[in-house]
């Protein structure tokens, strides 16, 4: 079953990803910045199997929970 989250980046075709929690390899929380304007934002990183690292904006909890719950 797919778990929805909300992508940190701006721009996408769609602000949710789906991902499959099969996949997931590991979660930590880290930081993007943004050179134009000279932000930071603490996001959580999803890294998935095939080498792809999510960026999300949900708390790192929210996503462990949301990754353990049960169908």
């Amino acid at each position: 079953m797919l778990k929805y989250f909300t992508n940190a980046h701006e721009g996408n075709a769609s602000q949710s990803l789906a991902i499959n929690p099969r996949f997931v390899v590991t979660v930590f929380e880290t930081i993007l910045t943004d050179q134009e304007t000279n932000t930071i934002t603490e996001v959580t990183a999803i890294y998935v199997a095939s080498g792809i690292v999510y960026h999300v904006t949900d708390t790192y909890l929210d996503v462990v929970a949301r990754l353990n719950e049960r169908d």
